[in-house]
């Protein structure tokens, strides 16, 4: 029995390790609230209470084709929290379970409970002692219709967990599976005055939570067929003002409610909502081919979309996917044995091997952004207005190249530290700036303490990060505070501006740079622990990549680590928990699919025009319109100052699929032309369900999807044959398209090619360990310019294999796990913290089981 279920969990490692880091698991993107043009099957369902709760209505926004993603749940009709200050009664409690019965879920089968390490309430904002957990001891309060389970050798009871591997936790509110770091519960959900409420949930698969393993393939009648994982459930428990035994809140010692949620007299009044996952696993026919790509992380959405639906068209082959740096990908182009890689910006000339006639065609147009999670938070001196609005996401930011210089160097005292001498004189953060204030007078009254300093970067080198250096580095005002004028001096100061000026150590910043360094060398110091500073990187680390960034950010999590923990072999900094509902304030830069996926909002950016734009796809057309070609004939490069281009988002990026036809065989010719076919077909739909363009995309003009095909027959036609062998029509590029590739109509490609990216609302939901880790602190890396010829170490990440033969079946014993996670290091390091946390957890489980 034991055997049977380790190798069951060891196969659903493979599957999960398989998806995150070779054919990828699918990958979708929440729409933010007020998005317009949303595609139609994400299969909303609205759910009503009974009884005295039978005004209550819930919405899930999005219900089928989840992924690991952010989902708007909002209501109306509810009764006012009690408090404005607490959640002393009258609010939700949201959690998601697994379940295999129709009706869905029982108590224990729900990860709910990890907040209560953290102690009752969200931040400074009060709630009854047991209401975040599965504690089912309250003293003199009981519940007459709970069965209690035998209690704990302190004498207290808890809701059991039962998790989808077998494996039963008896006692606690943590346990193998989840805890305070990685659980997506929202024990809290106020609702409004007017009876409304709205959070941002994000919905788990089995990677981010084992124990329910929601998409795993193999588990129901639809998984078996391969259209959908394991069935999921969002349960929403409804509060009201009595307790469990009927006597009112008020009656209480605390003057809260105190019982858990999952509590039998309270769980029968819960709500609940069946999710429907994309299947984690197996979703393409065993046996056939496999032609590996590699690239950057602008395509990643994309093309993990994509696969499930190429392995069951055309030639049915499985196009694996490794995420790489640029710099990586064109290394690979030139190595002999090009695949098909993914980049921003071409190989340059001397970069590539004498008689290598690459071949680029455009596959994907999207656009990096700031993406922010913000819920305001009043002064104390803030009108009666805006002390009413506290705790409401802020829907609304825009940022001009100054104010993203400032957040990049470390200059907010927020975003480097307030013992730092550096910037001892600069405002704490965003909120303390008047520049962005009047920018933003929304944003008038209220206080962000400790937070909007800086935004969670990425370490990885990127053409984006060169997109963006060059924007700030194309406007006069942020040069000129670069280079040391304070910002209420010089030419382009403001003298209501409160004279901050760049962090010292960034001072005449060379730009454009293709990475986020982080050059505040600042400590500080402690007398009871002199060998244990707290450095800057400790409060403000990196990502390891963009997905990092906004799944953290998301969740309200700033990743520090400032609070010292004496009881730990050594002695460390531990991780601080997220930001409270309610109270949060994050900025990450990622693509702008990611940051919809994970509920962020897009700031508009002031492009060179002086306008502020969100990239929807009107925004990211008119950025790719006023793209030029650069060296590469057949490559746009972005404009990002373009002073003619009103209407652009200024960091609008095309990727690029690139390969030398020469160095493939025929077979490889035809599949990866089939790729580009299909990227430049059905792969423009927006969708959600598998095969189709994730938010955040624009659809690529006519104009490029045609060049797309053209170059997708170049290739078919000269793979397999030496360059003089390749015909009239070989030449570099060798799609034979106009360089410029104008813009057509946004709806020209398919019949809703036109829709909005939706980019008005926004989402929260939250990270742990293991869902977007920070990068290791280090000393800031210059990092290899794209232009230079490719480091020995990107040369060789770039000649590894890409996806290890064991996608195509389950995994047999650990040292292949091993093995994989050893190689998966190699070719998608950044990745691997996405899926480690479900190896520990099934690993701790089996070790458990069988008593070691």
């Amino acid at each position: 029995m034991k055997i049977a279920r380790a190798r069951r969990a060891l196969s659903v490692l493979a599957v999960a390790l398989c998806c995150a880091l070779g054919s990828g698991a699918v990958i979708g993107g929440a729409v933010p609230a007020g998005a317009a043009g949303a595609p139609a099957d994400r299969s909303p369902v609205t759910v009503s209470g009974t009884g005295d709760l039978a005004d209550l209505k819930v919405t899930v926004a999005q219900t089928r084709h989840l992924v690991n993603e952010v989902v708007k749940v909002s209501w109306t009709g509810g009764a006012p929290t009690r408090s404005d200050t607490s959640y002393a009664a009258d609010y939700l409690q949201i959690m998601q379970c697994w379940g295999d019965h129709p009706s869905g879920p029982d108590p224990e089968q729900c990860q709910f409970g990890g907040s209560a390490a953290l102690g009752p309430g969200a931040g400074n904002q009060a709630a009854g002692a047991y209401t975040n957990g599965r504690q089912l001891s309250y003293g003199g309060l009981r519940d007459p219709k709970q069965e209690m389970p035998p209690p704990s050798p302190t004498g207290i009871s808890y809701v059991a967990f039962h998790s989808v591997t077998g494996q039963i936790t008896r006692t606690g509110n943590s346990n193998d599976f989840f805890d305070s770091n990685t659980t997506n519960e929202v024990p809290y959900a106020r609702t409004n005055p007017d009876g409304t409420g709205e959070v941002y949930f994000e919905a788990q698969t089995a990677v981010e939570a084992p124990g329910l393993g929601c998409g795993e393939a193999g588990a129901g009648d639809k998984a078996q067929a391969g259209t959908e994982g394991r069935l999921c459930w969002l349960v929403v428990v409804p509060r009201g003002t009595t307790e469990v035994d009927g006597s009112a809140y008020t009656a209480r010692p605390s003057g809260f409610l105190e019982s858990s949620p999952l509590s039998a007299t309270n769980w029968e009044r819960r709500l609940v909502v069946p999710l429907h996952f994309e299947p984690i696993g197996q979703f393409c026919p065993i046996g056939a081919d496999e032609r590996p790509t590699l690239g950057n992380e602008m395509i990643a959405e994309a093309v993990s979309r994509w696969q499930p639906a190429l392995c069951r068209t055309g030639g049915r082959s499985i196009f694996g996917y490794a995420q790489v740096t640029d710099d990586t990908a064109r290394a690979k182009l030139g190595s002999g044995a090009p695949g098909l890689v993914f980049l921003g910006r071409p190989a340059a000339v001397g970069q590539l091997p004498a008689g290598a006639e690459p071949v680029y065609a455009p596959v994907a147009l999207s656009g990096l952004t700031i993406g922010f999670l913000i819920e305001s938070q009043s002064s104390f001196s803030a009108p009666e207005d805006v002390r009413a609005r506290d705790g409401r996401r802020l829907t609304g930011l825009k940022l001009n190249q100054r104010l993203v210089a400032k957040l990049l160097t470390e200059s907010y005292r927020d975003g480097n530290s307030r013992f730092a001498p550096s910037v001892e004189n600069n405002p704490f953060n965003l909120g303390h700036d008047p520049e962005f204030v009047a920018l933003n007078p929304e944003y008038a009254d209220l206080d962000f303490g400790g937070k909007l300093g800086d935004a969670l970067v990425p370490e990885a080198l990127a053409d984006t990060a060169r997109l963006l250096w060059s924007w700030v580095d194309a406007d006069p005002a942020a040069r000129e505070f670069l280079d040391g004028t304070p910002d209420d001096e010089g030419r382009y100061g403001d003298p209501g501006n409160s004279g901050m000026k760049v962090n010292p150590h960034y001072r005449e910043l060379d730009l454009p740079l293709d990475h986020f360094p982080k050059s505040d060398p600042f400590c500080q110091q402690f007398e009871d622990r002199p060998d244990n500073p707290l450095c800057v990187q400790d409060k403000h680390p990196y990502t390891s990549d963009m997905h990092g960034a906004a799944r953290a950010a998301g969740r309200g999590d700033p990743l520090s680590r400032t609070t010292w923990d004496s009881t730990t072999n050594p002695p460390a900094y531990k991780k601080d928990p997220a930001q409270p509902a309610g109270q949060r304030a994050m900025l990450a830069v990622a693509d702008t699919a990611t940051a919809l996926r994970f509920g962020l909002i897009p700031a508009q950016l002031r492009n060179g025009a002086g306008k502020y734009v969100a990239p929807s796809t009107a925004g990211l057309l008119a950025g790719q319109a006023a793209m030029k070609p650069g060296e590469v004939k057949d490559v746009l490069e972005p404009a990002p100052g373009d002073r003619a281009a009103k209407g652009a988002y200024p960091l609008a990026s095309l990727v690029y699929a690139a390969t030398v036809p020469a160095g493939l065989t025929k077979a490889e010719g035809k599949d990866y032309a089939e790729f580009l076919t299909y990227a430049a077909g059905t792969g423009q739909q927006p969708g959600v369900a598998a095969g189709t363009l994730p938010d955040g995309y624009a659809p690529l003009p006519k104009a490029l999807r045609d060049r797309t095909v053209r170059a997708a027959a170049t290739i078919a036609a000269r793979a397999g044959k030496a360059p003089a062998d390749a015909g009239p029509d070989s030449g570099t590029g060798g799609t034979g398209a106009a360089a410029g590739g104008g813009v057509a109509d946004p709806g020209s490609g398919t019949a809703d090619g036109g829709a909005s990216l939706g980019v008005t609302g926004g989402a929260a939901g939250g990270a742990g360990a293991g869902g977007a880790g920070a990068a290791p602190s280090g000393s800031p890396k210059p990092g290899a310019s794209p232009s230079a010829p490719p480091s020995k170490a990107a040369a060789a990440e770039a000649e590894a294999p890409l996806t290890p033969p064991w996608v195509l079946g389950a995994v047999r014993n650990v040292v292949l796990i091993v093995l994989v996670a050893g190689l998966a290091a190699a070719v998608a390091g950044p990745l691997l913290p996405r899926v480690a946390p479900v190896v520990a957890a099934r690993l701790r489980a089996l070790r458990r089981e069988d008593g070691t």
